[in-house]
């Protein structure tokens, strides 16, 4: 980002550790894309029932040729999905708003899915748990169990990559799950202790409430309808339809995909050898 005044800076390094660097010099391009931070002349002005969309705050997105519009209660930008197109931006009536959370990662969060399917991968509303170096994803709507799972995880000593969100990418040898610099009410902690950028995924589990332990096999095309709507600020938009159905077939070729249902009472070490058995069921079938 380019405009940031030291306040700014100062509050975005404090709040992304690992994620913010002060960049020295002039921005020169390359393989990054500008994002210019400005000053509205004056507030949006709107309501959070104008933005709200099934019970939740939800900016308003609008699809350009050079990017896409996203208007917020107290925030509006412009969100560059190419770099060949102008430059993003990502205004404020008051300074200090540019990095609150619900700002600076409502354009992160936008910009983030975009651009991962640029680059034939997808952002996941999941939970990212990392165990003997590799990241086991659970995908899951609002009230599947992911934040109750990730602090049974945590205790557990597991590395938490979000609650909420994850970023999946191909890498040399798979896909890999990447920590990115949002998450859910659990908070960051991998992300602030210097762990490794990415990590090879073990599988993707879809997550349900349940009255007993147990995990089942899934279709290729049911786990592609199911990581279909574990898709955020993509899977609503006609323009990139085809290519996030493409990107989730070949996710779901490369890597396990298993259901699970659990209890709220199911301990972590209970719910992960059911987990590891059925990818393991699966990889044989």
């Amino acid at each position: 980002m380019t405009g940031l005044d030291a306040a700014q800076l100062s509050a975005l390094q404090g709040a992304y550790p690992g994620f913010v660097q002060a960049a020295e010099g002039v921005w020169d391009g390359g393989e990054e894309f500008e994002c210019r931070a400005c000053r509205l002349t004056e507030p949006v002005g709107l309501s959070d029932d104008v933005l709200t969309r099934d019970g939740q705050y939800s900016p308003e997105a609008i699809h350009r040729t050079d990017g896409i519009d996203l208007t917020g209660i107290n925030f509006r930008a412009r969100v560059p999905v190419a770099r060949s197109v102008a430059p993003g931006w990502l205004g404020v009536a008051q300074l200090q708003e540019l990095a609150q959370p619900n700002v600076i990662e409502n354009f992160l969060r936008v910009f983030s899915a975009h651009h991962a399917l640029s680059l034939n991968g997808v952002v996941l509303h999941s939970a990212g748990l990392v165990l003997d170096g590799r990241a086991y994803l659970f995908a899951g709507r609002s009230g599947a169990g992911k934040t109750t799972l990730t602090r049974k995880g945590h205790a557990a000593g597991a590395d938490v990559l979000s609650d909420d969100v994850n970023l999946v990418l191909p890498g040399t040898e798979g896909y890999e799950a990447h920590a990115v610099p949002f998450t859910g009410e659990f908070g960051r902690t991998l992300v602030q202790t210097g762990a490794r950028g990415a990590y090879p995924v073990a599988g993707v589990v879809l997550l349900e409430r349940g009255k007993r332990l147990g995990v089942e096999p899934i279709r290729p095309s049911a786990a592609v309808a199911r990581l279909l709507v574990a898709s955020p600020f993509v899977n609503s938009e006609e323009a990139v339809a085809e290519p996030l159905l493409t990107v989730l077939t070949a996710l779901v070729a490369r890597v396990s995909v298993i259901a699970l249902r659990c209890r709220r009472e199911d301990g972590f070490d209970e719910i992960m050898a059911a987990v590891k058995e059925g990818f393991a069921d699966e990889r044989a079938a």
